[in-house]
């Protein structure tokens, strides 16, 4: 057993720390035994630092001393952007937020003054960033470059001053893009671009095959132009950009054009002569081809014939070939009608079958002049002296009035032609009446001369001129007698002869006349009385006054009218027109036209039928403003 003196003075102690029980020394009484009470030497103890504080000194010096040298930087750098900074690779630190204005806005002078040319052709065009909707801020430009590593929180500060040491950060000048605004923009430009497809066309004008070729049409693409602007200013530069468009093929190319100028060719190679009876009409290739009529049909052009213009030709050839009225002329006096002149048997023209004809016959091509003969009835006289009483003409249905007063010599004389060509006519109940077919051809052999008439744009000479007096007379008649009027044109300008009587019972007045131009213009109306109308005319030479009565059975209706109505007038030109005239001598001058004001005239006629039906129509006119007019001599 150990007995040394350490381990006497420590072993128990040893011991104990180990968990065991120290053995009893030679001299120690046994465990039941007192105790005695041992000096221990005293053990001397350091004070520690509690662990927590060396956490929040740690973490004080951890936070302070980089926000420290963080905001020292501004002491360093106070007036300038920090070094490392560049833009678009190029350094800028050490620049003072002015100067670097100073210097950008020298940079991108000219950016900012023409950013984008624009061309299409020889075209140009030079907007402004303004007019693109495109927004460059220099200023905001700088103010990110002076921010680097100077804004945001301590550990962006610290990571973007951490950047700009290791590498350096690069910044790019943003632009802002208002899309909508360069599409508007561009958009702008498409009425000076842009252009329809033009297809080839054809004309026929006097037996003339005028071909037109196509052109193709261009769209501006607005998309992709934008596209390119938008790409050539990130550049920063001034750069030039062409407009994009596409060309849209037109749907009739010229080979099409080809196909039909042959054909028409062919159409036109010959005249047609129209037969009738002993008579023998010739339509030359240029009045062929006013009867012709090019029209697309599925990217084709074909010819065919125009049937308006057609029927109108054939109511041309009517009024040549019809002999008006087959029956006798009658003079109605005292209560009672009387033969005048017996009745002849007369031709008429089959118009309908006569339109199916000259068609079929004008699509024939042939190398010599086609031959057609007309379709035509041959009419009798109904009315014998022994039937008069039977047609019920026993008083007067209605009258118009007109004066001529003032009328040159040659107008007189026409009116008294035109006149005799209706006086005694004999309408048929349910019969439509058509002036022109009545009145005939106007020439010499029924009594016309020439005289200045209203021929498109212009008063000339022509035969019958002053015919429409008598048309409009008769207009009148009809009009107040509540004919239904199934045709009827106004003349193209006032015309103060027809103010005299214009309004019937109402007295004188505007918007009551009826022009006439054989075979494009007639006056029409329907004999709806039940009964035969007889037409009558008179003339006061010393008066100047036209009369047109019209005899018969009065139907059981009242005949008023609303107006005229008269709007839109418009001043007459104050600039003259002169037209030039081979046919007289050189320096010679006459005034063909007087200036006239435009004006619109409504006319409402309110007939009221014995049954109460009320029918309202407008009887509609517009003249024209008017020139003074002057033929001069070219001859």
């Amino acid at each position: 057993m150990p007995n040394n003196r350490y381990y006497q003075e420590y072993g128990p102690i040893y011991r104990r720390r180990a968990g065991q029980r120290p053995p009893l020394a030679d001299d120690e009484p046994p465990p039941d035994e007192p105790r005695r009470p041992r000096m221990r030497r005293p053990v001397r103890h350091r004070r520690r630092v509690p662990v927590w504080l060396w956490l929040v000194v740690g973490f004080v010096l951890l936070v302070a001393v980089p926000t420290g040298a963080l905001y020292a930087v501004d002491m360093v750098y106070p007036e300038t952007i920090l070094p490392g900074v560049s833009l678009n690779g190029e350094s800028i630190g050490g620049y003072t937020h002015t100067d670097l204005i100073i210097e950008l806005r020298q940079r991108y002078r000219t950016f900012e003054q023409q950013p984008v040319t624009l061309t299409f052709r020889d075209r140009v065009w030079r907007p402004t960033l303004t007019e693109l909707g495109v927004t460059f801020d220099i200023e905001q430009l700088v103010h990110r470059a002076f921010s680097l590593g100077r804004s945001g929180d301590p550990l962006t500060r610290a990571y973007e001053l951490w950047l700009l040491w290791q590498e350096g950060i690069d910044i790019t000048p943003r632009l802002t893009v208002d899309l909508a605004q360069t599409q508007r923009y561009l958009l702008g430009l498409a009425p000076q671009i842009e252009r329809l497809p033009a297809d080839a066309v054809l004309r026929l004008a006097d037996a003339r095959v005028v071909g037109q070729p196509s052109q193709p049409g261009t769209q501006l693409l607005v998309d992709a132009t934008a596209n390119d602007v938008l790409l050539a200013i990130r550049a920063l530069q001034p750069q030039t950009v062409p407009i994009r468009t596409r060309q849209i093929v037109p749907q009739i190319d010229d080979t099409d054009l080809v196909v039909a100028q042959q054909i028409a060719d062919q159409l036109l190679r010959s005249a047609l002569e129209l037969k009738v009876e002993d008579q023998t009409i010739v339509w030359t290739p240029e009045r062929l081809a006013e009867l012709l009529r090019v029209t697309p049909v599925d990217g084709r052009l074909t010819i065919e014939v125009d049937p308006d213009r057609l029927a109108r030709a054939v109511e041309g050839l009517a009024q040549m070939i019809d002999t008006g009225t087959a029956e006798p002329r009658l003079r109605f006096s005292d209560g009672r009608v009387r033969i005048v002149a017996e009745g002849q048997s007369g031709l008429r023209l089959r118009q309908a079958d006569a339109v199916t004809a000259i068609a079929d016959m004008l699509m024939q091509p042939s190398p010599v002049t086609r031959t057609l003969t007309l379709p035509v009835e041959r009419i009798e006289p109904l009315i014998t002296a022994a039937t008069l009483d039977n047609l019920g003409i026993v008083e007067l249905v209605a009258e118009g009035r007109s004066s001529f007063a003032g009328s040159a010599p040659y107008r007189i004389a026409n009116i008294r032609a035109g006149a005799a060509r209706m006086n005694g006519v004999l309408i048929a109940p349910g019969e439509e009446f058509s002036f022109n077919r009545q009145l005939g051809e106007v020439n010499a052999e029924h009594g016309f001369v020439e005289g200045y008439a209203i021929i498109g744009n212009r008063t000339q000479l022509e035969w019958g001129g002053g015919v429409c007096q008598v048309s409009t007379t008769v207009f009148r008649a009809a009009f107040w007698a509540g004919l239904p009027i199934t045709e009827r044109y106004a003349h193209s300008f006032y015309i103060s002869w027809y103010d005299r009587f214009g309004l019937g019972p109402n007295g004188d007045g505007q918007g009551l006349d009826a022009a006439i131009f054989t075979g494009v213009q007639d006056l029409k109306f329907i004999n709806d009385t039940g009964r035969w109308l007889l037409m009558q005319t008179s003339i006061d030479e010393q008066a100047q006054v036209l009369v047109v009565q019209l005899y018969g059975t009065r139907p059981d209706r009242e005949v008023r009218i609303e107006g005229p109505i008269i709007t839109n007038e418009i001043r007459a030109p104050t600039e003259p027109v002169y037209i030039d005239d081979p046919s007289l001598p050189r320096g010679t001058l006459r005034q063909t036209d007087v200036a006239r004001s435009g004006r619109d005239i409504s006319i409402y006629r309110i007939v009221t039928e014995a049954d109460g039906e009320v029918r309202r129509e407008l009887f509609f006119t517009r003249f024209r403003p008017w020139p003074n007019i002057f033929v001069r001599g070219s001859g």
